[in-house]
Formats: structure tokens, C-alpha cells, sequence
């Protein structure tokens, strides 16, 4: 942390905490998404994105198992998505400028979006 804060980075310092996730983005239909997650989620979020944990370390830390890990991350990428995409498409519908992977991301999820409008 004392690197950051030598580098001038205070921003990234003070919210260098797995609550405060939300913070760490510059997007505010991404910083919503990650704030409306649970605390759990919050914290693997941010051990295995941020800190880039495995998930072997993150199960040793929270003294679970590894499979669990795995699958509790699945379960929290799978929540992100679900809110990610009508964002993303809100975003594209309202033609304001989009990133390469949000474009990618969207190109990649629309068979999601055709199937939810034909039912």
C-alpha cells in the first residue's frame, strides 16, 4: 500500500478495502452493479480481481474449500452479468460511446437478450 501512496495514488489507497469495491470504477452503471453486491461477494470480488488471489488462497484465507470458491464465484460473476447486460444494452441503445470489451460483451451475451424478448 505505502508504494501507492509514495506514487501519489491516494485515491486507489483509501479505497483499497473490499466494501468499498464500487469505488474503484469509473463507471456508474458499474459502480452500482458492485455496490448492490452482498458483503460476501464484495470480499471475493475483491481478493480474486483486485488482489488476484487464487482461489486455493481466497478457500486457505476464509477457511473453505476450494470447490466452494469456484463455485461462489460463479454464482457472483453470473449475478454481475445478469445486471451488466441490460446496462450495457441501455447504454448501446442510447448510442453513448462504449469500451471494445463492453462492445464485446454485448456482441458476445445477445442470444441472451433475443431469448428474454421472445418469451
Amino acid at each position: 500500500m505505502s508504494k501507492l501512496e509514495r506514487k501519489g495514488d491516494f485515491i486507489d489507497s483509501i479505497f483499497y478495502c473490499p466494501y468499498d469495491i464500487h469505488e474503484l470504477v469509473t463507471e456508474e452503471y458499474l459502480s452500482k452493479i458492485l455496490w448492490e453486491l452482498n458483503a460476501e461477494h464484495k470480499e471475493l470480488l475483491f481478493l480474486c480481481a483486485v488482489r488476484l488471489f487464487s482461489s486455493t488462497r481466497i478457500a486457505k484465507i476464509r477457511n473453505q474449500s476450494d470447490r466452494n470458491i469456484r463455485k461462489v464465484c460463479g454464482t457472483m460473476f453470473k449475478k454481475i452479468r445478469k445486471k451488466l447486460l441490460p446496462a450495457l444494452w441501455d447504454k448501446a441503445e442510447k448510442q453513448q460511446p462504449m469500451t471494445l470489451l463492453e462492445k464485446d460483451f454485448l456482441e458476445e451475451n445477445m442470444t441472451e437478450i433475443d431469448s428474454e424478448e421472445k418469451q
